[in-house]
C-alpha cells in the first residue's frame, strides 16, 4: 500500500486555484453585484477576458457585430452565463494533460466534468437544490482528486484491475484496497487546501458514497449527475467498471426512468456543444 503522506504531498504539485476566479466566485455570492464590478476584476486575467469575449461573439448569441469591450460583453452574456464561463475557464487548466491512470484519451476527465456540471443543473428541481452555483463548481471539480492520484493508479493499474476481475468489486473499492485512499477523499483534501466552502468539499468527498439519511441536495445531485453522465458515455472507461450507480437515490425520491431519460435528452446537445467549445484540440 502506498504511503498516504506521499499521495497528499502531490497536492502541492497542482497549480494554485486562480486568484481572479476565486475572487469572482466570492463576488457572485453578493446578490447586489453588478456586471461592471465583475468586469473590473475579470479584465486583469487575459485568459478569462478572451473566453468571455469569444463566448459573447459566438453563434450562441448571434450578435450582428463583433463585441470587443469586456463590460459590454458581460452585459450581453448576463451574470448567469458569465458564472459558468469564468468557472469553466478557470478550471480547464487542471485537465490539460492526459492522466495516465484514469484516461485512455486526453480530455476524458474534462468531458466528464462538463457533462456532470450540465446534468447537475437539470436535476436541481428534483432535489430542490438551492445551492446551484456551489453545485456547478462541485460538479466541475468532483474528480479533481484524480489529478493527484493518477500516477499512483497508473503504477498499480494491473493490481487494481486484477482485484476488479477476481472479486467483481467497484473500481473505487479496488482503488481503496490498493492505494489506501480514494480519489473523492483526495479531491476533498485538494479543495480544503484551496479553501473552498465546506459544502463543496463534502459534495466532492461523498460523490461515490451510498445515499445517507443526512445526504444534502447538493450531494445527491452530484452523485446522480455523475452516474447519468457515465450512462451517456461521458465518463472514463477506467472507473466506469462495476460502477455503483444511483438506484438508492431513485428509490428514495421515486424518480422514474422516463424522467432520467428526459434529463439526459435535454442535456445531450448542451454537453456536446460545451465540450466542443471548452475541449482540447488533438495534441494540445
Amino acid at each position: 500500500m502506498i504511503d498516504m503522506e506521499k499521495i497528499l504531498g502531490k497536492i502541492n504539485d497542482l497549480p494554485p486555484f486562480p486568484v481572479v476566479v476565486s475572487r469572482v466566485m466570492r463576488m457572485f455570492t453578493d446578490p447586489e453585484v453588478t456586471a461592471d464590478q465583475i468586469a473590473d476584476v475579470v479584465k486583469f486575467d487575459q485568459s478569462l477576458t478572451t473566453s468571455v469575449l469569444r463566448r459573447c461573439n459566438s453563434s450562441y448569441f448571434g450578435l450582428r457585430r463583433e463585441i470587443t469591450n469586456l463590460k459590454e460583453a458581460v452585459v450581453f452574456i448576463g451574470l448567469a452565463d458569465l458564472k459558468k464561463i469564468i468557472i469553466r475557464s478557470g478550471t480547464r487548466q487542471y485537465f490539460e494533460k492526459k492522466e495516465e491512470g484514469y484516461e485512455i484519451e486526453q480530455g476524458e476527465l474534462w468531458s466528464h466534468a462538463i457533462a456532470v456540471s450540465i446534468i447537475s443543473e437539470k436535476l436541481k428541481d428534483i432535489f430542490k437544490n438551492e445551492e446551484s452555483d456551489y453545485t456547478f463548481i462541485a460538479a466541475l471539480l468532483h474528480d479533481v482528486g484524480k489529478l493527484v492520484m493518477s500516477m499512483f493508479v497508473a503504477e498499480e493499474n494491473n493490481k487494481i484491475n486484477d482485484i476488479i476481475d477476481d472479486e467483481e468489486i467497484s473500481f473505487l473499492d479496488a482503488e481503496t484496497r490498493v492505494l489506501g485512499t480514494t480519489h473523492p477523499e483526495i479531491g476533498a483534501r485538494v479543495l480544503e487546501a484551496w479553501e473552498f466552502p465546506e459544502e463543496i468539499v463534502e459534495a466532492v468527498r461523498k460523490h461515490h458514497e451510498p445515499l445517507a439519511a443526512n445526504s444534502t441536495a447538493m450531494e445527491n445531485t452530484i452523485k446522480m449527475a455523475d452516474g447519468l453522465s457515465m450512462m451517456m458515455g461521458f465518463g472514463t472507461n477506467v472507473d466506469g467498471l462495476n460502477y455503483r450507480g444511483f438506484s438508492d437515490i431513485c428509490e428514495k425520491y421515486e424518480i422514474p426512468q422516463s424522467v432520467l431519460e428526459k434529463i439526459m435528452a435535454e442535456a445531450l446537445d448542451e454537453i456536446t456543444e460545451t465540450i466542443t467549445e471548452y475541449g482540447f484540440a488533438k495534441g494540445e
